[in-house]
């Protein structure tokens, strides 16, 4: 591992999987002010809380120097939230995100999608290189239960049905599309875009067999029969550079067919299920801002909240108008979630890996 985690107050560098067998090390009397980890906010981002508390047994270390890919939260239980690093493996926490614990057997790597089980909440799964691995007893234990043997292509993107969780849908770097029948014991393909990156994957919230899936090349994928045909979007995004290559897809939690869907041309919307699209006016121009993450909020449709390298911008009126508000990280914004269990849904975010 290159970039090992650093334990702030304590002056021991060591990679997390050493850390976990000695702890933290000496007091280090000149601490540094790190940026990086976790952030929590419950006034949509007027103020916002470092989560960096790292429970090693005996000891505490900090995730303040931390790198992260994404955010889960357990939609049953709003104390259970998953945070998927970009070389510490995977993050855990029981409180809400007051203190973080490392999975076992996931310390190490990039993990780049994390998925809680609906209906079982100690049941997990995480998608961390070319393996995918589950867990049926609140992190306690991992095991992989999906292995792709082209070592050099990676998961990319992971989701499960709400409606049946046994169910659930894989993507990889190189645009394959999977689905398990079993809770991930065997895996079949359903649909490939040769050579093209699948990003992410989306379930529609009222209907589990309607799934989008944001591609690095080929537009959206889209399938009304929980993925037996797929339909290509890609024609609607001709007139918006870029727009064809999108980052992410995202479904409106509360407004029917409502879409959105997030490029380097910047943000568009989709009332109809993805047949038309409209761009959302953004502060800065068309193709100048590389956009991270985009969340709407799960009880009110009207307030959207989108992440650049640099800034973080909300709407509270579907997107007509933009308020900056200040991040709490200077390193740049990997991730967003609002954790939809809690009665006032927090928002999450992530930081991306500190500039080399």
């Amino acid at each position: 591992m290159k970039s090992p985690l650093r334990i702030t107050h304590y002056a021991l560098l060591l990679p997390l999987s050493v850390l976990l067998l000695l702890g933290a090390g000496c007091l280090d009397p000149k601490p540094v002010a790190l940026d990086g980890g976790i952030f929590r906010s419950g006034d949509n981002g007027a103020t916002w809380k470092q989560l960096k508390i790292l429970n090693l047994g005996t000891k505490l270390g900090s995730l303040a120097d931390l790198g992260t890919v994404t955010i889960a939260a357990d939609p049953q239980d709003p104390s259970a939230v998953y945070v998927g690093t970009v070389e510490n493996g995977l993050l855990y926490s029981l409180d809400g995100g007051e203190s973080w614990s490392p999975a076992k057997g996931l310390t190490i790597g990039r993990v780049n999608a994390v998925v809680v089980d609906p209906k079982d909440k100690c049941t997990v799964y995480a998608a961390k290189s070319n393996q995918i691995f589950k867990t049926k007893n609140c992190s306690r234990d991992w095991n992989q239960v999906f292995f792709d043997p082209r070592l050099d292509k990676v998961f990319t993107a992971l989701t499960i049905d709400w409606f049946n969780p046994r169910i659930l849908y894989a993507g990889t770097s190189e645009g394959d599309i999977f689905r398990s029948d079993d809770g991930a014991n065997t895996w079949r393909a359903l649909e490939r875009v040769e050579g093209t990156r699948i990003n992410n994957i989306a379930i529609d919230p009222r209907d589990s067999r309607v799934l989008y899936a944001a591609t690095a090349g080929s537009g959206i994928l889209k399938t009304m029969d929980a993925g037996a045909h797929w339909e290509r979007i890609v024609k609607p995004f001709q007139d918006f550079e870029s727009a064809r290559r999108p980052t992410r897809v995202v479904i409106d939690p509360i407004v029917a067919n409502r879409v959105y869907q997030i490029s380097k041309y910047g943000i568009l919307r989709s009332d109809d299920g993805g047949a038309n699209w409209k761009p959302l006016i953004l502060p800065t121009p068309p193709g100048t801002t590389d956009i991270r993450a985009l969340v709407v909020h799960p009880k009110n449709p009207r307030i959207l909240v989108y992440a650049s390298d640099t800034s973080l911008i909300f709407s509270v009126n579907e997107g007509t108008s933009w308020t900056p508000k200040k991040p709490p990280t200077g390193r740049g914004i990997s991730s967003l979630m609002y954790n939809s269990a809690l009665p006032e849904p927090a928002l999450f975010l992530g930081a991306a890996a500190k500039p080399k």
